[in-house]
């Protein structure tokens, strides 16, 4: 019998389902197990998996052992330690192929990044964070871990706020509580600046953040608008001393409001 079982409201929200969604509880396990591994978690041990997911280590040996066997989960060159496999690839490619608005915002972004020297990010929204779908690195720059597929928390990126910003109110209600509610990464003690921030895009159509990845790094980001919607955000980030900050707001904020808006054109006439 395959255990199943309803989502609570909140949760439901939170990950675009429906309050009638329900779950199967194996399915759903091994879900957030591959969820584990990202940029800065290439590989886990199975102690590690069962402790993150308050998990028995004998129900996440039969977890593993399965995704293993469909080619998701492979052991590393740790002992004992898990890592994504082949499979995990093949959905990353399908995904983005399926995703339209990759081939439309990619010149674009190719272009703003090498007339400014900064990388462009094109994101959107997993549960409380924002995945890199495209990235662009100026020409002999570094890539900062902004490949596809990276995470940054929605809280503290300046993509995240734009995307926030540009939810229909009950929706951007509903993910700034849960934001406040998280007490696990300090997401709380940062709201007042997401308050801060989303006035600014009131105001301008884009915000500002000081050091998003490191150190004298500087990023502006803008929603991208499709069709009512806005499921993607664009941000630039530029690295160096602390002048760039007054050049990325008065000379490449407007290119990329204006970059934004050629994409969302874009689209449009593509469904049309």
């Amino acid at each position: 019998m395959v255990r199943t079982r309803k989502l609570p409201s909140a949760a439901a929200s939170l990950h675009g389902a429906n309050n009638e969604y329900t779950e199967v509880d194996s399915l759903r396990r091994g879900l957030e197990i591959l969820r584990l591994f990202d940029t800065r978690h290439r590989s886990l041990q199975p102690s590690e998996i069962a402790a993150k997911l308050g998990l028995s280590r004998a129900t996440t040996a039969k977890l593993t052992a399965t995704l293993a066997v469909h080619n998701f989960l492979r052991p590393s060159g740790s002992a004992g330690s898990l890592e994504p496999h082949v499979a995990c690839l093949a959905l990353g490619r399908a995904v983005k192929r399926g995703l339209d608005i990759i081939p439309v915002a990619l010149p674009h972004m190719r272009e703003l990044s090498q007339r400014f020297d900064v990388h462009v990010s094109l994101t959107t929204r997993d549960r409380l964070h924002m995945l890199v779908v495209e990235h662009c690195v100026p020409a002999g720059k570094m890539r900062l871990g902004l490949d596809s597929g990276a995470l940054l928390p929605m809280v503290s990126s300046a993509s995240g706020r734009a995307y926030l910003w540009a939810q229909e109110p009950a929706v951007r209600s509903k993910l700034l509580e849960n934001l406040k509610d998280r007490e696990d990464d300090g997401s709380f003690k940062l709201m007042s600046s997401v308050y801060a921030a989303l006035q600014e895009l009131e105001e301008k159509g884009w915000c500002f953040l000081a050091s998003p990845v490191t150190s004298q790094t500087y990023s502006i980001a803008t929603p991208i608008r499709e069709d009512g919607r806005a499921d993607f955000a664009l941000a630039v980030m530029a690295v160096g001393p602390a002048r760039l900050e007054q050049k990325l707001r008065d000379v490449v904020a407007p290119e990329l409001l204006g970059v934004a808006g050629l994409i969302s054109q874009a689209l449009d006439r593509s469904r049309r």
